[in-house]
């Protein structure tokens, strides 16, 4: 953070619209960035490592099969109110328009190492949204965060699961084994 960052108080701060954020990156603006918009806030997302990348690889091929006739959207943008619009790992959505992104999902997962901490700060937009369920597998831990029963202020149930399996209450057929996704 710079010095004029410190001295700004976040009272004056204007942050984007999504709708803004969506003009912008139609009219060719952020061109080869990975960028989110998060309450309002253009934040650069993490470079993904070779295990993220791998478990995200894995996964794709299993919901993509396991979720069918639900549409599977791998690292693409969720319309989550007016000033979010989280490019999350995977989000199980019905089918849609072609011409907008969706604004809610049925399961929402990301994959976090070194972005934990703003994945887990992504749980109250993802609520508000009322995305019914949230997962975040946390290769650091080992450890799958699920989040049930979406509220305007967050999630009712966060529970940690460490080993078996976890099966979506919103998705029955989206069914993760922890020992597929970390190894045994």
């Amino acid at each position: 953070m710079t010095a004029i960052h410190a001295a700004i108080d976040p009272v004056h701060v204007r942050g984007l619209t999504r709708a803004e954020y969506d003009h912008l990156v139609a009219a060719g603006h952020f061109v080869g960035e990975r960028l989110e918009l998060l309450h309002g806030s253009i934040v650069r997302m993490s470079p993904q490592g070779p295990e993220h990348a791998h478990v995200v690889e894995d996964l794709t091929e299993r919901l993509t099969n396991a979720c069918r006739p639900l549409r599977v959207r791998v690292q693409l943008p969720l319309a989550a109110g007016e000033d979010s619009e989280p490019e999350h790992d995977f989000a199980i959505v019905e089918r849609g328009r072609r011409d907008m992104h969706p604004s809610s999902a049925l399961l929402v997962i990301e994959v976090a190492d070194s972005s934990l901490a703003r994945d887990r700060a992504k749980a109250g937009i993802y609520a508000r949204a009322g995305v019914a369920e949230y997962w975040i597998i946390n290769l650091v831990d080992r450890a799958i965060h699920v989040h049930r029963r979406p509220r305007p202020e967050g999630y009712d149930e966060v529970r940690t699961v460490t080993s078996g399996t976890v099966t979506s209450t919103a998705v029955p057929t989206a069914i993760v084994s922890l020992d597929l996704v970390f190894g045994p």
